[in-house]
This record gives structure tokens, sequence and C-alpha cells, in this order.
């Protein structure tokens, strides 16, 4: 069976062999996440080029995303059996930097290190620390801000393991959203040509602005896309501001259920989707999709329904996480999750409706409502569009038209980043720039990939004239 929404992994220990890579990509694997809260960067190196050579092999292009970590509140390092506290417990939290045990001893309070030292400055009796995916809940009691103590009471108890991350709802982390860390891992995934770059706990535009400055800074003719990721209430508040200067979106559901009520989290993403979808932006729901499958064979049905449900909202790409990266069935994952894919986008109900569809705000948008129209109409076998910045190829997967869409490109860079779009599957070809002859080459990529049968129609979509700077604006249709 076909899919046409992405399906993004993320790399980890459980799938960096080439084995499994191919495996992987096989059952319908399209980008690789690569996670900088991880590894070094001779294990990234190593990473890469294993996801690309298995790529090439298999004539499949995989895309690579590079997810920044971003100014995460983290524990500190623990013994390696953790800290088990207990529901009443007295606890203290101090910079792992300024921690006296000796002083500390003869307290019968438990002493919890932790890295982000400003932390005593931004919360408040009362403030509410939650820890390991908000499993562990602590409650603030006193700040000590010149010996730089937070003295908390376990409100929910657990064992708490080194480096996990916390979360601190309500309070504004004023920490820089791109750290020192990030910088040198950036300046590294632009020297292995990574083709995104994911932006982690955004609050505003500004940030991503700063990101791509940067970006020009440490490699001026980069063509990397930029991805935020939402998982702030701050960025949920700013989100307008937010797309308007990125390239795609990331729902991070993991840190957002924490920031906010979880009940707000399936109307928060529908709603990122619907607006991401308005402007031809790709956009991602990750977290949690079939957690099950880290140690169980099979998900839950509830994680498919979760699964199932993103690709009804239309979204562009769905994401395993620690399924893929850590998961005893980093295989079997991708594989359930590209039958859900399937299966759905097989029924009515992932179809567009008319009214979810944008408004006619350029001649680009207009040729590719056409374009969705006459499919519907005319039974058309696939869509074959030219393109240079794959601006063309989103214009007219924002429409979700049911049939194949293949992309005719001469940058592999544009190929590489139409990994991560709904329904696209781009091609390097040298694009001929004579009308009758882009008609012919069209109609040879469609034969080249078997797709229908003679007599029956495609349509080729590009700017006019052919090989001018891109603006769709002719709609063909040819018969094979």
């Amino acid at each position: 069976m076909t899919k046409r929404t992405k399906i993004v992994c993320t790399i980890g220990p459980a799938s960096e062999s080439r084995v499994v890579l191919e495996k992987m990509i096989n059952a319908g694997m399209n980008v690789a996440r690569l996670n900088f809260s991880h590894g070094n960067y001779k294990n990234h190196e190593l990473l890469i080029r294993n996801i690309r050579e298995v790529g090439w092999k298999l004539g499949q292009p995989v895309g690579l995303l590079q997810d920044l970590q971003g100014p995460r509140v983290r524990v500190g390092k623990l013994p390696q059996v953790g800290l088990s506290i207990a529901r009443g417990d007295k606890v203290i939290l101090i910079p792992e930097s300024k921690i006296n045990y000796q002083l500390l001893a003869a307290s019968s309070d438990k002493i919890l290190p932790i890295q982000y030292e400003a932390l005593v400055k931004e919360v408040k009796p009362g403030s509410k620390i939650l820890i390991s995916d908000g499993l562990i809940e602590l409650k603030v009691r006193k700040v000590k801000k010149l010996s730089s103590l937070i003295s908390c009471v376990v409100v929910r108890g657990g064992t708490i393991f080194s480096f996990r991350g916390m979360n601190v709802p309500g309070v504004k982390i004023q920490a820089d959203v791109i750290t020192s860390k990030d910088k040198e891992d950036l300046r590294f995934g632009l020297k292995q040509n990574v083709d995104w770059v994911a932006l982690s706990f955004v609050k505003e535009a500004k940030d991503v602005v700063a990101l791509r400055k940067l970006i020009k800074t440490y490699q001026p003719h980069s063509q990397v896309k930029v991805m935020a990721k939402i998982e702030r209430r701050e960025a949920v508040d700013n989100f307008d501001q937010i797309l308007a200067v990125v390239d795609g979106v990331m729902v991070a559901r993991g840190d957002l259920g924490i920031e906010l009520p979880a009940q707000q989290i399936p109307l928060i993403q529908k709603k990122i989707i619907e607006k991401c979808l308005a402007v031809a932006k790709p956009v991602i729901v990750a977290t949690q999709m079939l957690e099950s499958m880290m140690v169980n064979p099979r998900p839950t049905r509830a994680e498919v329904s979760d699964v199932a449900n993103a690709v009804i909202d239309h979204t562009d790409a769905v994401m395993l996480s620690g399924e893929t990266a850590t998961g005893n069935f980093p295989v079997e994952a991708v594989t359930i999750m590209a039958k859900t894919i399937s299966r759905t986008e097989s029924s009515p109900y992932d179809d567009l409706l008319e009214t979810s569809l944008p408004a006619y705000e350029s001649v680009a948008v207009a040729a590719a409502d056409s374009i969705h129209h006459l499919v519907k109409k005319l039974h058309i076998k696939a869509i074959v569009a030219a393109t240079n910045s794959g601006h063309t190829a989103r214009i007219i997967a924002r429409f979700r038209p049911e049939t194949k869409i293949l992309v005719m490109t001469e940058d592999q860079a544009t190929q590489q980043q139409l990994t991560l779009v709904w329904g696209v599957e781009a091609r390097l070809i040298k694009v001929q720039n004579n009308l009758n002859k882009l008609i012919q080459q069209a109609v040879s990529l469609v034969h080249q990939e078997k797709i229908g049968k003679k007599g029956d129609k495609i349509i080729i979509a590009s700017a006019y004239p052919v090989g001018s700077k891109e603006n769709l604006n002719l709609v063909k249709i040819a018969d094979i």
C-alpha cells in the first residue's frame, strides 16, 4: 500500500546500523531525525553517512533533520541508582556548580542537583516543578536566592535519574533559546549539509530570526530549512508570528503537554496543522505516537488512533522518537505506522473539505487549486511538477490532491527537503527549458515510474516561460 503522509524516525542505538536503517526505509521512513541532546559529533557523522549511503543504495532520498537541544532545564548528575523520593519528602534543588555536600550533609532534606543556575531567580513559593515528563511533581516552599537554594516538598514521588528534563508550568524561563552548545552543533550540522534544522523551545519569532542570522554567518550560501518546535505556552500564543518566519513546524507534544493542560493539546494540534496547511508549510506531529512499542511488538489501539487522527488532520508527517531510537521494535514501529497511514488515507475521512482550502492569494495558488479539481474530474494518474526551490511542489501539496505528485528538480537540497512534504516524490532530473521537451520529459518519467497505461492523463505543472524564476502559472494536461 502506498502512503502520502511522511514518517520521521529518530535515529539512535536501536536503529543506527545499516541493516536496520535499510529495513526502516523499506518500511516507510522518509526523514531521519538526529537528536543533538545525545551523542557526539563522531557518532552523528557516522549516522549521517550511513543514512545517506543506505538511501542512495535503495534509490530513496532520506531527509536529515538536525534537532538542536535548546535551553533544556535538566537535573544534574546523580548516582546510577537515581534519587528516590516519596510524597511529603523535603527536597533541596541547588545548581551543580554550587553544591557543598559537607555543609548540606547535616540536613535531613534530600539534595537534587540541577543544571540551570538561573532557576532560583525565576520560581517562587507555590511554583510547580515537574520532572521526567511530568511523572514526578515538586512544589516550591522557599527560595533562597543568595545561597541559590530552592526548597521543595514532593507532591508526587518516584525515582529521579541523571539529566532528566524539568518543566516549570506558568514560569517564563529567561534562558536564551539558542545556547552555546546549539551554536557549535549548528556549525557541525551545516558542514554535514543537513536538510532541516529544528529549533527547540521557541518562544517568539525573533528566536527563529536569530537562528537564520547564525546560519547566514556560518554558511552564507546554505539552503538549509528552519523548523520551529512548538513546545512552550509562549510559542502557542505567538504562533502566527513564528509561522511567518519559519519553513516548517513541529508540534512537540511532549513538553507542550506538560507546559499546558493535556486536554488542550489535541485542539492546539489541529489549529497548528490548519494554519500550516493554509500557507503551504510542512508540519510534523511528534511525541508518544507509538510509545508502547518501546517494549511491546504491538501498539495500543489508542496509539493507532492517534496516528490515524493526525493523518485525518492533514499533517505532512508523523514522528517516532524513542520507538526507533532506543526501542526494542524500531522496524515494526515504522511498519505499523505506515500501514495505519495507508489505511486511513484510503478512507474518505482524510479528504480535505472544500471549506478548508485557502483563498486565492496568488496565481500560483489558483493554479494549484485548478490542479486539485482536475485530478478529481478527470481521474488524473499523476501530477508532474518542475521546481528548483520546492515552492511549486508545496503549493500543489497543500490542496492534498488524491494522486501521485512527482517532482522534477535539478537541486539535490530541494529533493532532500521535499521528503518532509505530504505526497511529494522528488526525482533529481535536469529539467528541460523548452515546453514541448518538458512535456516529453514528464511523460517519460511517468513511464519510468510505471504509472498508468497508454491513454491515461497526467498533469504537468511549471512556471512559464519554462526555466524562468519559479512562479507556478502553467497547468498542462497530457496523455501518457
